[in-house]
């Protein structure tokens, strides 16, 4: 790029708030130097706009605090001039003129001829004014020569004071007379104001410095226009309404100028007009991250799914009337509304049906008693819903097909949202809702964060991060399944949880560092909140603690995915409750690893029963741990140095009693049995344990030491099942509403016989399997397969939910 390629850099409020953020703006500018031919548009420091309309209204009714105003204005703009440049500088003497000059206009002196609008606008134009001094002030003090130009001298407008329009052709010629005559100098203009034909400071309306910089684009047929602000580009909703907006990587001039048009807060309506049909390119920055790309907006880009914006507005107020008196009605608001531009819209259907008029509710408050006496003149009743908010979702899809909307509403529904209205015209790239302040927020935020393109989202939360909760991270970091996108939301051990809205990124290692402590009524909370959807939570602590949340997170729509055994095996009522809850909820509860590991045991009883069949028996071996150890003890190895080789290699519990005792078994054929319809309670099941009774109540480490006293008579055992031609095995069996679980001498050749590893094996008899069981058999154990059972099990739930 040339040294004669002309860059427009307009910095807003925010950008402008204080001497850092003005000395950011200032390198910014001549940093530019290095590339471009800069030009500057300021708007008025951060919160100066509002105090001066504050005092615009109080114009009429000068009180004691508008000199204390003018005064904390002067001291605020002299307190940072004198941190960026010296004191004896040209512009401090210009900029006290200015207050002093704001302090006449309130008081009236030489202006009482002035209409009070233009009054006004004269009032807010100080801002951008003292602005433009300070700002070329600081940029004088690092050397580059910067001058303030005051807008008002060559943007030409009619007499529409508050936001009037501007006069294209006359207001070119003179930006191009003004700017141009000193090239060596970088111009620093007073966005947001112009002047009408009789030289009085019109203003351009609300954000209005984006419009004039546009206007200084188009006249000196710049290269490139940057709007720098406090958020990084043009978001997908407002971040004030919706905190997980997200930045969109590039528009086009069509895309923004729409968006603007129905309220999106990014920048002035009308700034892409007057460039619109130059080969110019824009992009949005942020000043509190310059760093930061931003968003890119061009002519002729093709937006496709980049158009995904949400916007909100409001209050308004919704009035209904029977049709006869709608023209009476819009004619009068329209004479109430002299001068300015109606804020209000109407639908009208059909002459049989009452036509219904949106309000801006500031509007509406400032006639409201017109409207009451109108009313009751024609002895009309009016019908009022007051404090109402407009959201509206764009999308290009939505010319594509109607399956956009369909989401949108399937969403809407699925979390109880019935909006006032809702409309959606076949030409337009928009469907709009009204509803209340709080349901409005909560459907932006629903929309923003499920529909940003056309996957379906899927919210993940992991609880738990030991062998199979950490094997499960890693095999979601590497998958990519169809329509559908993962989003961890959050994750925890017993010590820290992690949280963020945005996502926690699979394909770094999850850093503890920046963890919170682990407080389960906190995550809860969290996990409960009414904006999210297609929540997951995954189980994998083996938490009581956790499990007993179960029904709390089912009734807020969250759907539960565990390997834990416990919510199945608590009393009869709570697995009740949960299987009840998935109804009433239309939430998932699935538990597929809790009996076979990866193997499909549950779904396999599940469909069985769907297709009508009866099952008869269910038994075998589910413990790939006691596979293992047998194995072990079959092969000489002493009965403590199998248990021992068993937790070392991840098969047994670190207390490995919570296996030996056989309470792992008993709660796999109890969730079996309860699976398949049966009431039971744990203390209905018949249990052998593997642990000698002297050891059952001492502590895990003596426990350990004294396990090798058992080792003769297990090896005593397993001699005399060879000699059998047998071997032990640790089974089960539920058959006839009856569960026994304990050792099983079995033949050697026999399929349960011939185990090894640590396979299971399950039979399943029904009316149809009756000679022959079904068998399932496979792995029962470790961390690979328990992670990817469970994983089969996200993807089952974010399938159906993604229909």
């Amino acid at each position: 790029m040339s040294s004669d390629s002309k860059h427009i850099l307009k910095f807003g409020g925010t950008s402008l708030q204080d001497q850092k953020f003005i000395k950011q703006s200032a390198k910014i500018v001549t940093d530019r130097l290095q590339t471009a031919q800069p030009f500057v548009v300021v708007s008025a420091l951060g919160g100066v706009t509002d105090t001066l309309i504050s005092l615009a209204d109080q114009i009429e009714t000068n009180t004691d605090t508008t000199e204390k105003k003018i005064n904390e204005l002067r001291k605020k703009h002299l307190g940072i001039f004198d941190q960026l440049a010296d004191s004896d500088h040209q512009n401090r003497e210009k900029l006290t003129a200015l207050f002093d000059e704001l302090h006449d206009i309130l008081d009236g002196v030489g202006i009482q001829s002035v209409p009070m609008k233009a009054r006004k606008d004269h009032i807010l134009s100080i801002g951008e004014r003292a602005s433009a001094l300070i700002f070329a002030s600081a940029l004088s003090q690092q050397g580059i020569s910067g001058q303030a130009f005051e807008a008002h001298q060559f943007i030409k407008t009619d007499s529409t004071f508050g936001e009037a329009n501007v006069k294209l052709d006359a207001s070119r010629k003179l930006i191009r007379q003004y700017l141009l005559q000193h090239p060596q100098i970088i111009p620093v203009i007073t966005g947001f104001i112009g002047s009408d034909e009789q030289q009085r400071i019109t203003t351009l309306g609300r954000s209005g410095s984006d419009y004039t910089a546009g206007l200084v684009a188009n006249a000196l047929e710049a290269e490139h226009l940057e709007i720098w602000t406090d958020v990084n580009g043009v978001l997908s909703a407002d971040p004030k309404w919706v905190p997980t907006a997200q930045s969109i990587d590039e528009l086009n001039f069509a895309d923004i100028a729409e968006l603007s048009a129905h309220g999106a807060e990014v920048i002035h309506h009308q700034t892409i007009q007057p460039i619109r049909h130059q080969n110019i390119s824009v992009r949005v920055k942020n000043s509190y991250n310059p760093t930061h790309p931003g968003t890119a907006i061009t002519p002729d880009f093709n937006s496709n799914g980049s158009l995904k914006t949400i916007t909100l507005t409001g209050p308004f107020v919704r009035l209904q009337i029977d049709e006869q008196h709608s023209l009476d009605l819009l004619s009068n608001l329209k004479q109430w509304s002299t001068g300015d531009s109606l804020p209000a819209s109407i639908q009208r259907t059909s002459e049989f049906e009452p036509a219904r008029f949106l309000l801006e509710q500031s509007f509406f408050e400032r006639f409201s008693d017109k409207l009451a006496n109108w009313a009751s003149d024609r002895g009309i009743i009016l019908d009022l819903q007051s404090e109402l908010y407009e959201v509206k979702k764009f999308s290009n899809y939505f010319t594509d097909d109607k399956s956009l909307t369909k989401r949108i509403w399937n969403i809407l529904d699925a979390n109880k949202l019935q909006p006032v209205t809702s409309s959606r015209n076949r030409d337009e790239r928009f469907i709009s809702f009204l509803f209340n302040k709080e349901d409005a927020q909560r459907a932006a935020r629903l929309l923003n964060d499920y529909l940003q393109d056309d996957q379906t989202v899927i919210d993940l939360f992991v609880a738990g991060t030991g062998a199979v909760g950490q094997t499960l991270l890693k095999q979601l970091k590497n998958l990519e399944p169809e329509g559908i996108t993962f989003r961890l939301l959050g994750t925890c051990n017993s010590r820290k949880a992690l949280w963020d809205d945005q996502g926690i990124d699979l394909d770094k290692t999850i850093s503890w560092s920046q963890g919170q402590p682990t407080n389960w009524d906190q995550l809860t909370e969290k996990l409960t909140q009414p904006h999210l959807h297609n929540v997951i939570f995954v189980d994998a602590t083996g938490s009581e603690e956790v499990a007993r949340l179960y029904p709390q997170l089912m009734e807020s729509g969250a759907h539960i995915v565990t390997p834990s055994k416990l919510a199945n095996t608590f009393e009869q009522s709570f697995f009740d409750k949960l299987q009840s809850l998935t109804e009433s909820q239309n939430t998932s509860f699935r538990y597929e690893t809790t009996v076979g590991a990866g193997l499909p045991v549950i779904s396999t009883v599940k469909d069985l029963q769907a297709s009508g069949d009866t099952i008869t028996e269910i038994s075998g071996v589910v413990s790939g741990t006691m596979t293992y150890l047998f194995n072990q003890l079959e092969q000489g190895v002493p009965f403590s140095d199998a248990v021992a080789d068993a937790r070392k290699k991840g098969y047994a519990e670190p207390d490995p009693r919570d296996d030996l005792s056989g309470e792992d078994v008993a709660r796999k054929f109890l969730t079996l049995a309860r699976t398949l319809g049966l009431k039971i309670d744990r203390n209905q099941l018949t249990v052998e344990s593997l642990i000698p009774n002297e050891l059952t109540n001492v502590d895990k480490n003596t426990f350990l030491e004294k396990l090798s006293d058992c080792d003769g008579e297990w090896e005593e055992r397993i001699r005399k099942a060879q000699n059998k031609n047998e071997v032990l095995r640790y089974t089960g069996r539920l058959k006839d509403g009856n569960i026994s679980i304990g050792i099983e001498s079995v033949s050697q050749s026999s399929p349960i016989g011939q185990l090894n590893g640590t396979n299971n094996l399950i039979q399943i008899f029904t009316h149809r399997y009756h000679q022959s069981p079904l068998v399932i058999q496979g792995p029962g154990a470790g961390k690979e397969v328990t992670a990817a059972g469970v994983l089969a099990d996200i993807l089952k739930t974010a399938k159906k939910l993604s229909h």
